[in-house]
């Protein structure tokens, strides 16, 4: 009966690594979602410091920048502390950006506040554009947009999967590999050296107000698919 139980006890441990399919949203902002497989690789930043690595290899190593085009300032809402978009570029740094340089797509998980700030002036949902690669040639990837739902002035997880292209010039990913004209520039050396724009690896743009507690980014499936996390609580 000892080993029957054990047994069980681990199973429901591996399910609950592995992302589950039956696991969907709305998610708790106070926890990580339930959907997330702790086998794969996640770097990540919580503004408040408020998540733990689940897993071996997820790591809070991920920084939000700030200052330059991309300012962002201290903030709170929902009772948590936060960062808002201060102009219009949100950027985040990897310093281990290279272990993205074999993946086909990278999942970039969010925590953001529903409010204003994720819409238009006349209601719709603002898109969510993704800057991949170094310059001189630069990426922009559409992320898409997110339902009107997440207007509920609440804490929300968003999931993005967005594309890791090839270069044409060297066949390398735009995600963790840096131009080779940015090698040999030092100018472009300086601000290509977390293999994205200015000291960053992944840029959003055109997000001016939006308040972010969370950022990650990790391997496909990582946090569950997009139509799992993407549901919002009234």
């Amino acid at each position: 009966m000892n080993r029957l139980i054990s047994g069980c006890a681990l199973s429901v441990v591996v399910v609950l690594g592995m992302g589950s399919n039956a696991k969907k949203g709305p998610f708790s902002p106070e926890m990580w979602p339930a959907s997330i497989d702790i086998t794969k690789t996640v770097h990540f930043v919580s503004v408040d410091n408020a998540f733990a690595p689940p897993g071996p290899d997820w790591t809070s190593n991920l920084k939000i920048l700030t200052g330059g085009d991309h300012p962002t300032e201290p903030d709170e809402a929902g009772g948590h502390k936060a960062v808002r978009v201060a102009i219009f570029k949100f950027n985040t740094a990897d310093d281990q950006y290279s272990v993205w340089a074999n993946e086909h797509t990278v999942d970039i998980l969010l925590q953001v506040y529903g409010d204003e700030a994720l819409f238009n002036p006349d209601g719709t949902p603002r898109y969510f554009n993704f800057l991949t690669g170094t310059l001189p040639e630069p990426i922009a990837v559409d992320g898409g947009t997110i339902p009107a739902e997440a207007k509920n002035h609440r804490w929300n997880w968003v999931l993005f999967r967005i594309p890791n292209g090839l270069r044409h010039m060297d066949g390398g990913r735009l995600i963790g590999t840096i131009h080779p004209k940015a090698k040999l520039n030092p100018d472009l050396t300086r601000v290509s050296v977390n293999s994205g724009q200015n000291g960053g690896t992944i840029r959003i743009d055109g997000m001016p107000g939006m308040k972010v507690r969370f950022v990650g980014f990790g391997q496909k499936g990582a946090f569950g698919e997009p139509d799992q996390v993407n549901r919002f609580k009234k």
